[in-house]
């Protein structure tokens, strides 16, 4: 040291240490992002498949909509009703069925015990066919239709009994709605699956079998939307572990002779297919069968991959399974970037300015400390708070997905319901939705709940039993509702459903009937037979989009307004 000048024995230490602490600052931030990345990237994995399982559950309910449509459940019906098996009354019937979902769902079907035979297929409003087979007759006549009753032209017949078909006698062995397996469509090769469903008169004899078909090609075009990561991939598979859908251009289908056959996904060319469902199947064979959302690591050729899988179908009868499989440098290599940016900062601040250098690594370091903070806080399920990070860059990015998330992560603590900021987030997103997508009809309702009597549960029961009425009272509106359809805690002892996809008032008005008498059932305050019951009443308003209004403001304004109004009447009407 003594052979050097003064300003070097004054600049060397500190280029060392600056080039110490941008080593330092990279090792630091490989280390928090890859855990930042991993907690991210499984919470990205899982967000994934449940919107694959919330999409599945909604196709599958299209065809469980489009038969109930034709034929309602007995439970769900007033008195005994006998399935109307003439062609006439059927015919209208599949038209307004079929119409409901085209694009999942377009045909509907009824086979007799006598072998008689109509259905209705309409795959746009230019091409509907009509399927016909008397009773007594051998053929089955094809028609192209162009309303109810209208027999149109006639384009073949053949030789076709329902009696002998797969799904006549899968309906035929069972009390209840059953699904076929998947199969290829004969003509257009694409994934379907059918709903059947026996049909009997009043006397419980059996009439025939109801059917509708189900194109699963929604799901994979839904599959496709998906932006897993640049080499990731997703996709269903069955109970017989053949592909229903997939995220890849690559079809799930092979040609054999002239037969189509369905593939396995050890049999797709994307190696990840294969992969990922082996590991699946491995954990599953290791944890068992109660899978409902977990995920996985696993390392091959390729490197470290992610993935997640959860089963779906579930609500509808099938035991279908969701995996999104991902490669980790998908997700690291922003983190890999920022590392060497960081370590070329240091070296750039050496050459020019060490104060600069110190300012940018004191930024750099304050932000990675926030975003590992915040990590944590994710981690143990505590809120995130406001991020102070104003950059353009990775950690930028990061910092603005966590500061998204916390606008996702609003729960009320007491009911377990969503609270007032999360429903209103909601709002605001389909009325943005509404205004970028105008080609698309957006429509959407909300009730407005207020407890009657709750005031004097508290006074003479006390506050927990409040407490219990209001988490009694959330429970049975989840329950009630679609799980589609979201439940807010609004305040105090209001609450505010928000129902997707709804613009008739009749379906409005069944929803409030359904939710009233559920929530007005007595509840008990105790789990002994001699425990105290209260009851508590239930004023409901409502609005629809755009009917009622156009913006979050009014249409609770109207809702509000509706219920004080049957407030008012039902303490007139005591």
């Amino acid at each position: 040291m003594s052979t050097l000048s003064l300003r070097q024995q004054v600049i060397l230490p500190f280029v060392v240490l600056v080039i110490c602490v941008s080593l330092c600052i990279g090792w630091v931030s490989i280390r928090a992002g890859e855990n930042t990345v991993s907690d991210l990237t499984h919470r990205v994995l899982l967000e994934t498949t449940g919107r694959i399982g919330d999409a599945t559950e909604r196709t599958l309910g299209g065809a469980v909509i489009a038969l109930e449509a034709v034929a309602p459940d007995p439970e769900d019906l007033p008195r005994p009703t006998s399935f109307p098996d003439d062609f006439k009354t059927l015919e209208q019937r599949f038209w307004d069925a079929s119409g409901l979902f085209r694009t999942v769902n377009s045909t509907v079907y009824f086979g007799g015990e006598d072998g008689r035979f109509i259905g209705v297929n309409r795959e746009n409003k230019d091409n509907v066919m009509l399927f016909l087979r008397e009773s007594g007759t051998a053929k089955r006549e094809a028609y192209v239709t162009l309303a109810p009753g209208n027999r149109g032209k006639l384009l073949r017949s053949d030789d076709f009994d329902p009696r002998q078909r797969p799904w006549y006698r899968l309906a035929q062995a069972a009390k209840h709605p059953v699904w076929s397996s998947v199969y290829n469509d004969y003509s257009t090769g694409i994934p379907v699956i059918t709903l059947a469903k026996s049909v009997y008169d009043v006397n419980r004899g059996m009439i025939g079998v109801l059917g509708t078909d189900m194109r699963l090609s929604a799901l994979n075009d839904f599959l496709k939307t998906l932006e897993v990561s640049r080499n990731g991939v997703a996709f269903i598979v069955d109970e017989q572990g053949l592909l229903v859908a997939s995220s890849t251009e690559e079809l799930p289908i092979k040609i054999e002779g002239k037969q189509l056959q369905r593939l396995h996904p050890e049999a797709m060319g994307n190696p990840l297919f294969g992969a990922s469902y082996a590991h699946y199947l491995a954990w599953r064979k290791a944890n068992g069968d109660a899978l409902l959302a977990q995920t996985l690591e696993f390392e091959d050729a390729a490197g470290k991959m992610e993935m997640a899988a959860t089963r779906v179908g579930g609500k509808h009868g099938l035991d279908w399974v969701a995996i999104v499989v991902a490669p980790r440098n998908d997700f690291m290599g922003e983190v890999t970037r920022s590392f060497y940016h960081s370590f070329a900062i240091g070296l750039v601040c050496v050459l020019i300015a060490l104060a600069i250098g110190w300012f940018a690594l004191n930024r750099v370091l304050n932000d990675i400390r926030q975003l590992t903070v915040a990590a944590r806080k994710v981690g143990h399920g505590e809120p995130l708070p406001k991020l102070s990070i104003e950059r353009s860059d990775e950690l930028g990015l990061l910092a603005q997905t966590f500061n998204e998330m916390e606008h996702n992560l609003r729960i009320d603590h007491l009911t377990g319901a969503y609270n007032r900021d999360f429903v209103l987030a909601q709002i605001g997103f389909i009325l943005r939705q509404a205004v970028a997508r105008p080609f698309e009809q957006v429509h959407f309702a909300l009730l407005f709940i207020d407890l009657d009597k709750f005031k004097s549960i508290n006074d003479v029961h006390g506050h927990n039993c409040g407490d219990l009425v209001l988490k009694t009272v959330a429970q049975r509106l989840r329950d009630v509702v679609r799980t589609s359809d979201i439940v807010a805690r609004y305040g105090g002892d209001e609450f505010v459903v928000l129902l997707k996809d709804i613009s008739s008032m009749r379906d409005v008005v069944a929803t409030e009937e359904k939710i009233r008498h559920a929530v007005e059932q007595p509840i008990a305050l105790g789990t002994g037979e001699d425990a105290d019951q209260v009851d508590v009443g239930a004023s409901l308003g409502w609005a629809i989009f755009p009917q009622d209004g156009e913006d979050p403001d009014t249409l609770l304004k109207v809702a509000d307004t509706r219920m004080f109004d049957a407030k008012r009447t039902r303490r007139q009407g005591k």
